[in-house]
């Protein structure tokens, strides 16, 4: 048993837990977790940018007080530009709902789906209909009043992430100073590919997520179907959601659809431009984006998925391929690291 606790196989999991348990810890507290992981993800992104400019002789808090002017004025750009657009189709579609408009083409739609199946009533489908808006519109309710709150508490992310970004070496300096020396280059290894591992997942969820929304957009507007700008922007971003993401980015297009057109002919199209979406993602865009970072077997994403979904919810789905990457290229790089120093047996 003593010889066990001084082999290489322990040593690689008392690493692997010392980085992993933080992150199980911190995910204890929710709304505080998501602002971090969210500030961390941002840091990420910016770093390249910022160390750029850093080795071109910008000081480093000019360097990130910079970035922020332009993702500021790129902002204010987009909501000069696009914002106007999102209101508009977002208000028009509200009007498009109103209770006489929506009452009359459910029956109508309801009429429709007794024709075609004739043991159905017409009646009850539109009892039910009529029974189950309420709760919807109830649920849009709750999950708008949450997401207010959230975006109210993101405004500390920039904050945040001046912090990390400007403090970024000193903070990395002094977690490897703790390490004893004989375990430092390795130390210094396992965070290098972490950190460049973490930094290209992040970048491609960004660039996957923006060009998925665009395809969206497109392949919504050659189908016909209104406020495709805003059902684009939703797919796009429900697309950072594996597995179920490109399935409820499709909920809210087949809502519209039935509203607009009055009854389900639009699902057939709506299906297959989402399958033709994700195909042009899996076959064109993830390799491009990702390279090998992704290079898990699929049912060890499923499983991983699963576990996240299980433990954290939405947010563990988002975050699960992330902490897994965390854990699996600790464990690997600490045991190559131990094997190739001959730190230990």
């Amino acid at each position: 048993m003593n010889k066990f606790f001084k082999s290489r196989h322990w040593k690689v999991f008392l690493v692997t837990f010392a980085i992993s348990a933080p992150i199980f810890a911190l995910s204890l507290f929710g709304e505080v977790f998501l602002l971090i992981v969210m500030s961390l993800a941002l840091t990420m992104v910016l770093k390249p940018l910022v160390d750029y400019l850093e080795n071109k002789t910008v000081p480093r808090p000019a360097a990130i007080l910079g970035l922020y002017v332009i993702i500021g004025g790129l902002t204010v750009f987009g909501l000069i530009n696009v914002y106007p657009i999102f209101v508009l189709q977002v208000s028009n579609l509200t009007s498009s709902m109103d209770n006489e408009h929506l009452s009359a083409m459910l029956k109508q739609m309801a009429s429709s789906i007794s024709q075609q199946i004739p043991f159905i009533k017409a009646d009850a489908i539109s009892e039910k209909l009529n029974t189950m808006l309420p709760e919807l519109a109830k649920a849009a309710g709750e999950s708008l009043t949450s997401a207010l709150s959230l975006i109210a508490s993101i405004i500390i992310v920039p904050f945040i992430t001046f912090f990390l970004l400007n403090d970024y070496y000193k903070i990395q300096k002094a977690l490897i100073e703790n390490v004893p020396n004989k375990y430092f280059e390795m130390a210094l290894n396992v965070v290098y590919k972490l950190e460049r591992q973490l930094s290209k997942y992040i970048r491609g969820v960004c660039i996957e997520s923006l060009a998925v929304a665009i395809l969206y957009i497109i392949a919504y507007y050659i189908i016909g179907i209104q406020y495709a700008t805003v059902l684009g922007l939703v797919g796009g971003v429900m697309n950072i959601i594996p597995m179920a993401g490109p399935f409820i980015g499709a909920v809210p297009v087949l809502i519209v659809s039935i509203v607009q057109f009055g009854d389900f002919r639009m699902l057939i199209p709506i299906v297959i431009s989402t399958v033709a979406v994700q195909q042009l993602d899996e076959i064109l865009i993830q390799p491009n984006v990702y390279g090998k970072i992704l290079n898990m077997h699929p049912l060890t994403i499923i499983i991983v998925i699963l576990l996240g979904s299980s433990l954290l919810g939405v947010l563990g789905m988002v975050l699960a391929i992330p902490i897994y990457t965390i854990i699996n290229v600790t464990a690997r790089e600490t045991n190559w690291g131990l094997k190739s120093y001959r730190i230990t047996e």
